[in-house]
């Protein structure tokens, strides 16, 4: 089947035909960089560190813990922006090539779906990686970097009735961590004491597992975190109150959601994209539906969701119907509807997680041996797009074209045909390890089901950017 989200649209629907009058109001989406669920005072995090978010948290219609496609910002927000699954796409941002981090121009964008639905699109991205040099400015009528965020304020307060879609993107709680003390709750155990910054070089030794994370150090880093996750929803906050000065709150669909979380060695690496652990994949998701609407999401609370359904939901709700090879929208009733996430070329190997209910399998197919300074190059690459020919560092460039070979020759789901797969379950406290050899095997079977629907045989990433057009700029 083609990987063209255009023709797909032309397939049947997810739902039966019967549907309230679509959405004719105002959607703002707004997505936050690195926002780990478990920072949020709402969904049971620390108390008074996201009150902006914890009051939205209160009033929305549905808001919960949900999963991230995969864990760092290049594959998750192409699903978000695309209703696919990373192999789907093939963004799949492979490290230090960026034909691998673009929206391929067969994708129908989120955008894109809202502007044929009659929608004016305005959007304020961050970082280089969401710019319109990777596709992402497709389908907006106004597309600028978000900076110091005037601009989008002044969009929200002075937001019109009718079809008007914003999207914003917060960079933080992301890197760089910044000092501002003052944001943190009395009760926290944040010290006074802290630098000015984290940058991504005090991270960076640290992104390789074989590294260990001193126990002060993580503790510096998670402080520092918490802080950013602080600034992150005084942002928010700013944001919201901008929106309810236009008039438009009770007529607007509002989405808040985080690409994926943060990772700070326990246990794993340092930093995003380095696993697929429960502390990068569960990410808050907030909805609030336009007063008066008449169809309810049907996702219960305390389920998990994953937020690439996000691109069916909005689609669906300005009445739109979505292909039935995307994620399906909120709107449908799915219990227990397991959720996976994939991140491919990660030190000659690629990883999937299914996370169904309260368990998660992780799965690991390896490709190559992990070459030796693999993870240093990468984490320097995912810090900004790195030419593999003109970069200065010839032993980076290498490292990373080997890795890049083998990763393109290999199928990616079977590896070397001896999956390595691990059962987790997620508690109130954190995840443990769990020996329950019959339920490993159910969800990896299941697991293995999920990632072939929707394709027909599994393929090197060679192999597949040939069918799909002849070169990864096309995926």
């Amino acid at each position: 089947m083609p990987a063209n989200t255009r023709r797909w649209s032309r397939g049947p629907s997810q739902d039966p035909p019967r549907r309230p009058p679509p959405h004719a109001g105002p959607i703002v989406l707004i997505t936050l960089s690195s926002l780990r669920a478990d920072v949020v005072g709402g969904l049971g995090g620390e108390p008074g560190l996201t009150p902006f978010l914890d009051e939205l948290i209160r009033g929305a219609d549905w808001a919960g813990r949900a999963v991230a496609p995969s864990s760092w910002t290049v594959p998750a927000m192409a699903s978000i922006w695309t209703g696919l699954r990373p192999w789907q796409h093939q963004t799949l941002g492979a490290a230090g090539d960026d034909s691998r981090a673009t929206l391929g121009a067969d994708l129908l964008t989120l955008p894109e779906a809202l502007r044929a639905a009659g929608y004016r699109t305005h959007g304020f991205h961050s970082g280089d990686w969401l710019s319109g040099r990777f596709g992402y400015g497709r389908g907006f009528d106004d597309f600028a970097d978000l900076g110091d965020g005037d601009e989008a304020l002044d969009r929200l307060e002075q937001l019109p009735d009718g079809r008007e879609f914003v999207w914003i993107h917060l960079p933080q709680p992301g890197v760089p961590y910044v000092r501002r003390v003052w944001l943190a709750p009395k009760s926290s155990d944040i010290p006074e004491l802290l630098p000015h910054s984290i940058e991504t070089d005090d991270l960076e030794p640290y992104f390789d597992p074989a590294v260990k994370l001193p126990e002060a150090k993580r503790e510096l880093f998670w402080a520092m975190y918490r802080l950013n996750a602080a600034w992150a929803d005084q942002r928010l906050g700013l944001l919201l109150q901008a929106l309810r000065k236009s008039g438009r709150w009770d007529r607007t669909l509002i989405v808040v959601a985080a690409d994926h979380g943060e990772d700070f060695g326990a246990p794993g690496q340092v930093f995003a994209g380095g696993n697929l652990g429960r502390q990068l994949l569960e990410v808050p998701l907030v909805v609030k539906l336009p007063a008066g609407w008449k169809r309810p999401l049907g996702v219960a609370r305390g389920e998990r969701a994953g937020t690439q359904r996000l691109w069916s939901t909005l689609v669906e709700a300005v009445g739109g119907t979505p292909p039935p090879v995307a994620a399906p929208s909120l709107f449908r009733r799915l219990p227990q509807e397991p959720v996976l996430s994939e991140l491919y070329d990660i030190g000659g190997a690629n990883q999937f997680s299914l996370v169904q209910g309260d368990f998660q399998l992780l799965w690991e197919s390896r490709f190559a041996p992990p070459p030796p300074s693999y993870f240093g190059a990468r984490f320097r690459s995912l810090c900004g797009p790195l030419d593999l020919a003109r970069d200065p560092e010839a032993a980076v460039a290498a490292v990373l074209r080997r890795s890049a070979s083998a990763f393109d020759a290999a199928l990616p789901l079977s590896g070397d045909g001896r999956p390595r797969i691990a059962l987790e379950r997620w508690e109130s406290t954190g995840s443990r390890p769990v020996s329950d050899p019959p339920r490993a095997a159910a969800m990896a079977r299941l697991l293995a089901a999920d990632w072939n629907r929707f394709v027909p045989a599994e393929r090197s990433p060679a192999e597949e950017a040939r069918r799909r057009g002849g070169g990864r700029s096309a995926v």
